[in-house]
């Protein structure tokens, strides 16, 4: 997905620092992924989870519109936890994203333990 392809930029320091002195430069990647959040699988879910709270806590500030996508996501994990399976590196993944930027939630945490 591109959120992965946006956190391997954080091993760059010079592009960990673009993005930490203008974070609006990921509004059109969270505005994406908030349009088409509803037809993320599992694995894409994980991904975008991991990416999100990867790039947020390198540059040590919130992705532009980071209270939405955490929702979007939360929703989706839900959604998608009736219908597919998460494998347990996507179990993983999201466990430590949420986790990694204080985002709680019990109904995706009790789903991530049932899988």
């Amino acid at each position: 997905t591109y959120w992965n392809q946006a956190s391997r930029f954080m091993s760059d320091r010079s592009e960990c620092q673009r993005i930490r002195s203008n974070p609006g430069i990921l509004k059109p990647l969270v505005e994406q992924t908030l349009y088409f959040s509803y037809e993320l699988n599992p694995k894409s879910l994980a991904i975008i989870a991991h990416a999100v709270a990867k790039i947020s806590s390198q540059t040590r500030k919130p992705i532009i519109d980071s209270g939405k996508l955490w929702e979007a996501l939360e929703g989706n994990i839900v959604e998608a936890a009736k219908t597919d399976t998460f494998d347990s590196r996507n179990c993983a993944d999201i466990l430590w994203a949420f986790a990694k930027m204080n985002q709680r939630s019990d109904k995706v945490f009790s789903i991530m333990k049932n899988q």
